[in-house]
């Protein structure tokens, strides 16, 4: 025997109200204090909603996006979800999300242009009213599509041109500068860095604020910045080389910009029987216990991942409300320098 389907039809007649009343309760979002947004008592607005879960109403979300051109859903497109920065960002961006009355879509990128196009394609497909989106290296195709279509979309992590973009970006040149200045304030000199070849925007601006520093300080004759391949295999044997030569010519300390780069770093060290602070000291990016746990707890760049999460939603939804003027699209963020760490002495954010 066929289950009867519960409408919209059913849940007004049992809760005595009108068909028009049931609908602005089951499509109202709900606000920050807890409260269903609509023009509907809150009382009879929570007896509708007692009779529709009694009842077994479910809302037809596909049919009210047809009939309202919003599908209450945004997708967020980073460039590695198993990167703890991005996988937080996208963490934090759901549950803010979910309070509003809005579903987020997460895909990947693996930092492949082709794979980009083609999650685009798919987003725009499932009617997503917007985009978050960490780009590659080689996005021009993808992005270019973006804006050809007109769907608001919010750059993260890493730039690209174009005034249609909004943008939530930390100051990068700055993080770069803050790290280095760091170990200079320490009586560092020799200090290196270890970048990579693919010359995201992200690293570049810090390998620039590597640069400032060491020449406002005149150090520059002693800097050195090493680019690697991004591949793992690859780039662990690369910076195993690039610190056995550097323990023969005296540097003291190096620029870790990336926490994959920070981790090899340590790799290297065991590797060569090296140990932190006797032959090196570093500044590593964003958090890793091995940071903290290292005694003493390594110095990290720590970017604001809960901030760049609300901003970068809170200016999707101006853009796709059109209430984003040209003034309030680039967001620009301060990263924090962090000392101490989470196990043992209190971490503290230093200043000099």
């Amino acid at each position: 025997m066929a289950i009867k389907k519960v409408t919209i039809r059913d849940v007004a007649r049992e809760a005595g109200v009108s068909v028009t009343l049931v609908s602005f309760v089951m499509n109202a979002k709900v606000g920050k204090d807890g409260r269903l947004d609509c023009p509907v008592n809150h009382d009879t607005a929570q007896r509708v909603l007692q009779v529709a879960k009694r009842l077994g109403y479910r809302r037809n979300n596909a049919a009210a996006s047809l009939r309202s051109g919003r599908s209450h859903s945004i997708a967020v497109i980073v460039s590695d979800i198993a990167n703890q920065f991005f996988s937080d960002i996208c963490r934090h961006i759901e549950q803010i999300a979910y309070k509003e009355g809005y579903t987020v879509i997460f895909a990947s990128s693996e930092e492949n242009p082709h794979k980009l196009s083609k999650l685009i394609d798919t987003m725009i497909g499932f009617n997503v009213e917007g985009l978050i989106v960490a780009p590659c290296l080689e996005a021009d195709a993808a992005l270019d599509r973006v804006s050809a279509i007109g769907v608001p979309t919010v750059l993260i992590d890493r730039d690209f041109p174009g005034d249609q973009f909004g943008r939530v970006l930390v100051d990068n040149v700055d993080a770069g500068y803050l790290a280095t200045k760091y170990l200079i304030h320490q009586g560092f000199g020799k200090i290196e860095m270890i970048s990579y070849l693919n010359g995201v925007t992200s690293l570049v601006d810090r390998e620039a604020g590597y640069q400032k520093a060491m020449e406002e300080s005149g150090l520059l004759d002693d800097a050195r910045l090493h680019r690697i391949e991004y591949e793992a295999t690859t780039a662990k044997k690369d910076v195993i080389g690039i610190f056995r030569d550097a323990a023969k010519r005296g540097t003291e300390a190096f620029i870790l910009p990336t926490k994959k780069i920070g981790l090899y770093g340590f790799n290297a060290l065991n590797a060569l029987g090296l140990n932190l602070p006797k032959d090196f000291s570093f500044v590593c990016f964003d958090e890793s216990d091995i940071f903290d746990i290292n005694k003493p707890a390594v110095p990290h760049i720590i970017q604001p991942v809960a901030e760049i999460a609300e901003k970068s939603y809170q200016l999707l939804r101006k853009m796709i409300d059109e209430k984003a003027d040209d003034s309030s699209k680039n967001i620009s963020l301060k990263a924090k320098i962090e000392v101490g760490g989470r196990f043992g002495s209190e971490p503290t954010a230093a200043s000099f």
